[in-house]
């Protein structure tokens, strides 16, 4: 080593004093750039390597101890290479390591983590561009870019693009994008470990609009001091936002960068995605699945499905771009789809904060020239109107509509609002709009088609408005209570506000007499809707003072006309005694009759007809006596010129709330007679007058009676319109140009009240809406009568859900309008302050059909009888049954209400749930589960176990989960049905319920347990039983009621008070084969024995009197009305015994059934009718039978069996129970045999011989049939 150190001075000082030894142009490593690397840190201070061909130094170890700093400048100066072309190399000074270093300066680490899938690279635009922008703008001012993490799917992304990434020197992570939350899960790892690698100051930068990272940039930013940076999309939330010290908008970073876009890149991105290659011979619903979970993660819905392709849309372009590269290769039902943008022409829509689109559906109804804008003042002008102008396509259509009724004199339609007529939100149809101009913004094709419908007289058809317009109409809604600012202001704030939540058409504000109001334009009525559900009652300038706006969907509505409401209120007065009523009475008279509301502002502006008294109540007074001319005296549609009474003032429509009794058929069939009388309109008003004319008078049954519109509601084919009037008429038909619907009317969420026509509200408020409406529902089962006055349902609902109901939030502004989009489900009876909101018929059968199958689900046989529906009902609800509750008078009609599919009803009155018929896998499975069952509980101390824990402890035991799927039923209770002869469920409430074994299975195990025991006394036995199985026994376990019956039920029994086990007692065994021969010995078993007859005949083949009290214990006889009958399980008994006691040798099953089917019944009475049901049913009674090593089957040592010849002369194997004589057949011995002639024995009766009923000539022909038989 010594020798080493020398030769290495030698060659340094060699090194110093020669000149010509290294040239410059060998010199690779040095330069400015590269003389960080070449600094030394060696104890001698010799540069790391020297670029010399001819010579090269080998250079000790690096020390550890010391460490060595030059306090030259990190880059070599141009002096330092001479002339010569040598390098002057100056001797670094030496330090210790533990002394103070010189504080240099230290570059920022900065990390970016991109997660592509969220943040995509724009089309045409290179990634090696964008990542050197990237780069470009936040890898400077003191950063260092220390890691640069790319993460995507490489199955997904082009070639091109990979290579580009590749050639952009990034970390390229693969994850499958198929996985939830794979990219975010793997870019949140690296994240971490950034974080763990460099601490304070560092940088995070991170490329997504993710919001599962806000917890981590939270703590990178607030724990770990680090500075975070968000690039993020334009719909990114502020959550997130919040979460970084400065965040950037990723697009506006790639606008920048040119753009090259090639053949294949060419699409225009929509919200629809096409899929191709789908199987052809998978059925549309298993592919639908398939894909909707593929696109869940971007928000899809699956719109159609074709084979092989299908189209799917999302909420935005920017999902349905993720999506297209998410899905495109993967695979359904064994084929690789593909994807790519649906071509069409609609342009992309626009899609609210919510993910849904709210755009129109692309159906394009029939045009026409429609005439210029028109505004009609007088009937004449209406009557004169030129129809031939419009075109031949809209009169083809109106040619196919039934014709309307006349509209009344002074009548002029005004221009209806489109997409639909909103009723009771701006006043109805009615007088008080006649006389009313078209919308102020005229321009364009719109405004053209509101003039030309304007003048159009089937405008006041409220059924054609509802079915003829068309979706693609835009909406207008109305902005009151605005603030006093300049009209451009109002209107800018009123556009960015719109903006943040549907796109707007058109923004107009004017000024108006209250302030300032705004008509805001937007593209369909889903818009409108989701646009009052997020701005109504909203400040627009967000401050405490400010006002809150106000919308409603429509064009402000007109100031009524005070000559038609002076004459209507005259007429009203004028009929009633001081031509004085309360305010409250008026205001319902007017309700009634015209279907609209009267309020105070408008009787005020009336001073020189009617005036307000205020005193104990406000009063309203006619002060214009004049009567009511012909020329203002309208026709009223409100009432029944024939029938109705003159007087008004007590029509306040409570008389057709009145609940009367009567069935639904009766009452259709009268109304159908009196619509044909009345031209198809009956007035609601005057009904009760029109129905008592011509039938018998309406009785209130106020305790069983339902209410009469109710009733009217009920009938099919009949329809209760509130346009002009409130009146019946006939159901319209639906018509052939109905626009197809849209398809976010077949949603989920839409489909709670049964499939509608068309949408409610808008489709991100659908969910809401359908969940008032089953509150509402639900509400409304608490009341009596399931109706509570419309006043009282706001402070109802309060205080039944402990919330307030904002209407605003289903998409209205008022109450009414918002029942009225539940019409499947809650009808408004009544007008005025006597409205009653209730359920409709629809929506009552379905729940009725939901309340009876909950009873009889709760019953054992999942059947009851009629009459006993109305004790079960009360037990299942906790509620009294009253069919007034479900809106019928009668049980029948309930029943007649029942889904068919849901409960049958059999012709004996018996209701009862349909069983579905399993699959044989299904019983496959279901005897191995019975097998299951078994295993489970004869494991407990009692056979039996509580109904909760039989899953848990199924999953413990077998090692899986319980599916009751798999057998074919829904519940376990269902499962446990379908295998009564192993498994029984006891109890009658959900805490009280038990699972035990009953039957034979139960027999089997507790005589096995009693054959375990040792000999001992009845009184020990509970003791050692308890001792080796947990429990003492209970005799509930085999259906016994003491200690004694349950041993004699299993088959055991009790000699000197000691306990012997089954197969124990040959003796016993026989007592009970001898009263099963007598009473099988019996010729008319079908009745049963006598007592004297059983007692006679047992003593005569026992020679003992039989114990009869144990024998009922044991099960071997039933009693039945003073009579002894063998039970059916011991009547095979003494069948298998005889079989057994004719042969020699023991028997295998197969034999012993082949035996039994010929000499008794072909099916053998057991669960299981084969050759192995035989060994089952022989293991339960193993007292009589026992079972040899090799299989086979013979009777137990010491068993020894009657012989029916000891009774009565006979064949040894004679069975009378296989000639059961029919019940009720007098005398118990009235056949010798059934070979025997009949009339050959003697009568059991003091009847006449029957003979005596046969002349000589009948006597003759039997004698001569004799001789004739065969042998």
């Amino acid at each position: 080593m010594l020798d080493y150190f020398c030769s290495l001075q030698i060659t340094r000082n060699k090194l110093f004093c020669t000149r010509t030894m290294i040239a410059p142009v060998n010199c690779d490593n040095l330069g400015s750039n590269n003389s960080k690397g070449t600094r030394s840190h060696s104890a001698q201070g010799l540069a790391s390597s020297v670029c010399s061909s001819a010579m090269k130094i080998p250079l000790p170890p690096r020390p550890w101890i010391t460490d060595a700093e030059d306090d030259s400048s990190d880059e070599i100066d141009s002096s330092i290479i001479k002339d010569e072309g040598l390098i002057a190399m100056e001797r670094t000074r030496m330090r210790s390591r533990y002394r103070h270093h010189k504080q240099r300066q230290v570059n920022v680490p900065i990390g970016i983590f991109w997660d592509i899938e969220n943040c995509q690279i724009p089309r045409g635009c290179s990634a090696i561009e964008l990542v050197a922008a990237i780069r470009a703008k936040f890898v400077r001012d003191g950063r260092r870019e220390a890691d640069f993490v790319v993460v995507c799917d490489v199955r997904k992304e082009t070639t091109t693009r990979l290579l580009e990434l590749n050639d952009a020197q990034v970390s390229l992570i693969h994850v499958c994008r198929t996985q939830k939350n794979a990219s975010d899960d793997k870019l949140r790892q690296c994240m971490r470990r950034f974080g763990d690698l460099h601490s304070s100051p560092a940088a995070i930068l991170l490329i997504s609009g993710d919001i599962d990272f806000a917890a981590d940039l939270t703590d990178f930013r607030y724990r770990k001091n680090m500075e975070v940076i968000l690039v993020h999309k334009q719909n990114t939330s502020a959550a997130l936002i919040a979460c970084a010290s400065s965040h950037y908008c990723f697009d506006e970073i790639a606008s920048t960068l040119p753009r090259k876009v090639s053949k294949s890149e060419d699409e225009t991105p929509t919200c629809e995605v096409e899929v191709l290659n789908l199987p052809i011979h998978q059925p549309p619903e298993l592919v639908s699945i398939r894909l909707r979970h593929l696109a869940k993660k971007c928000g899809g819905r699956v719109v159609s499905v074709t084979a092989p392709t299908a189209i799917l849309k999302f909420s935005t372009p920017d999902h349905a771009s993720r999506a297209l590269m998410r899905m495109d290769g993967e695979d359904v039902y064994g084929r690789k789809i593909s994807t790519r943008y649906a071509r069409s022409a609609v342009p992309p829509t626009y899609s609210s904060d919510e993910g849904y689109s709210t755009a129109p559906a692309s159906y394009q109804p029939p045009t026409f020239v429609p005439p210029p804008a028109k505004v009609c003042s007088s009937p004449q002008e209406m009557g004169s109107f030129n129809t031939p102008c419009i075109s031949k396509e809209w009169a083809m259509a109106l040619k196919q509509l039934p014709a309307p009724t006349p509209p009344p004199h002074d009548f002029c339609p005004p221009p209806a609002p489109k997409p639909r007529k909103i009723r009771g939100t701006h006043g109805s149809v009615n007088l008080d709009q006649s006389g009313c101009s078209s919308s102020n913004s005229g321009e364009g094709r719109n405004g053209d088609i509101s003039a030309s419908r304007a003048v159009s007289p089937w405008n006041s058809s409220a059924s054609f408005s509802e079915h003829s317009e068309s979706e693609e109409s835009t909406a207008e809604l109305t902005v009151s209570n605005l603030p006093p600012y300049d009209a451009a202001i109002l209107q800018e704030m009123l556009t960015q506000l719109f903006n943040l939540y549907v796109q707007t058409v058109r923004v107009t504000v004017w000024a108006a007499g209250e302030g300032p109001l705004a008509t805001v334009v937007l593209r369909s009525e889903w818009d409108a809707r989701l646009a009052i559900a997020r701005i109504h009652k909203r400040r627009l300038d967000n401050q405490w003072t400010g006002r809150r706006l106000e919308l409603s969907l429509g064009k402000p509505s007109p100031a009524p006309n005070l000559d038609v409401l002076r004459a209507r209120l005259r007429a009203i007065l004028l009929d009633q005694k001081n031509h004085t009523l309360p305010l409250l009475r008026l205001r319902d008279a007017y309700a009634s009759r015209h279907c609209c509301a009267l309020t105070t502002s408008d009787i005020a502006k009336l001073k020189d007809t009617v005036v307000i008294h205020e005193g104990f109540g406000r009063m309203v007074q006619l002060v214009d006596l004049t009567p009511v001319s012909s020329s203002e005296m309208e026709e009223a549609p409100w009432k029944c010129h024939i029938h109705a009474s003159m007087s008004t003032g007590q029509e306040d429509g409570s008389r057709i709330l009145q609940p009367v009794f009567m069935e639904i058929s009766t009452l259709a069939k009268n109304v159908h007679i009196l619509l044909e009388s009345h031209g198809g309109i009956l007035p609601l008003l005057s009904f009760v007058e029109c129905y008592e004319s011509r039938f018998d008078a309406l009785v209130c049954d106020p305790r069983h009676g339902v209410a009469l519109e109710l009733l009217l509601r009920s009938v099919e084919g009949l329809d209760v319109r509130d346009a002009p009037s409130r009146h019946l008429t006939w159901k319209a038909r639906p018509l052939a140009l109905t626009p197809p619907l849209p398809q976010a009317a077949n949603s989920e969420s839409s489909r709670s009240s049964g499939e509608r026509e068309r949408p409610r509200t808008a489709p991100a408020l659908e969910p809401m809406l359908a969940l008032f409406e089953r509150e509402l529902i639900d509400l409304l089962r608490t009341a009596p009568r399931c109706s509570i006055p419309f006043s009282k349902l706001i402070p109802a609902f309060h205080h039944h859900f402990g919330r307030q109901c904002r209407v605003a939030d289903y998409g209205f502004t008022k109450l009414p309008d918002l029942l009225a989009a539940l019409g499947n489900a809650i009808v408004v009876l009544g007008s005025g302050s006597s409205r009653i909101i209730t359920i409709s018929a629809a929506a009552q059968s379905r729940r009725w059909t939901s309340d009876l199958v909950k009873v009889l689900k709760g019953q054992p046989g999942r059947a009851v009888q009629l009459h006993e529906l109305p004790q079960l009902y009360h037990a299942a609800t906790g509620r009294p049954f009253s069919p007034v509750d479900y809106g019928v008078c009668t049980v029948a009609e309930l029943m007649q209400r029942v889904n068919p599919q849901a409960v049958t009803v059999a012709p004996d009155g018996t209701i009862s749930l349909p069983r579905r018929l399993p699959t044989p896998e299904e019983r496959a499975r279901t005897r191995e589960f019975a097998m299951q069952a078994v295993e489970l509980l004869r494991h407990t101390a009692n056979l039996r176990m509580e109904f909760s824990r039989f899953v848990p402890a199924y999953h413990a035991h077998f090692g899986r989960q319980l599916r009751v799927a798999h057998y074919g039923c829904v519940k376990l209770l269902e499962l446990f049905e379908l295998i009564p002869e192993a498994v029984a469920v006891c109890g009658a409430g959900a805490a009280e319920r038990s699972v035990r074994l009953r039957g034979g299975v139960a027999r089997a195990l507790l005589a096995r347990r009693l054959r375990a025991l040792p000999a001992l006394a009845l009184r020990d036995l509970p003791l050692h039983y308890a001792h080796h199985y947990g429990a003492p026994p209970q005799p509930d376990m085999l259906e016994a009621d003491t200690l004694e019956g349950l041993v004699y039920a299993a088959g055991g029994c009790i000699e000197n008070n000691i306990v012997v086990a089954p197969g124990g007692s040959p003796a016993w065994a026989g007592c009970l084969l001898t009263a099963c021969a007598v009473l099988c010995g019996d010729r008319s078993v079908a009745r049963g024995s006598t007592l004297e007859y059983f007692t006679a005949a047992y003593r005569r083949l026992r020679g003992a009197e039989p114990e009869l009290r144990r024998l009922l214990a044991a099960g071997v006889i039933t009693l039945s009305e003073q009579r002894l009958n063998v039970s059916p399980e011991w009547r095979v008994v003494w069948r298998l015994a005889q079989l057994l006691t004719d042969r020699a040798t023991p028997a295998s099953p197969e034999e012993i059934f082949i035996e039994f089917a010929r000499r008794y019944e072909p099916v053998f009475p057991g669960v299981d009718p084969s050759a192995e049901g035989v060994a089952d049913f022989l293991r339960h009674y193993m007292e009589i039978f026992t079972e040899t090593e090799t299989g086979r089957w013979t009777l137990c040592p010491g068993v020894v069996v009657p012989r029916c010849r000891e009774l009565i002369p006979g064949p040894a194997h004679e069975d009378y129970s296989v000639h059961d004589t029919p019940p009720g057949q007098k005398g118990s011995r009235v056949f010798e045999s059934p070979k025997n002639n009949i009339w050959c024995s003697p009568p059991a009766s003091a009847l006449p011989t029957p003979t005596a009923f046969l002349n000589l000539e009948n006597k003759r022909r039997i004698r001569l049939a004799a001789h004739f038989e065969g042998p």
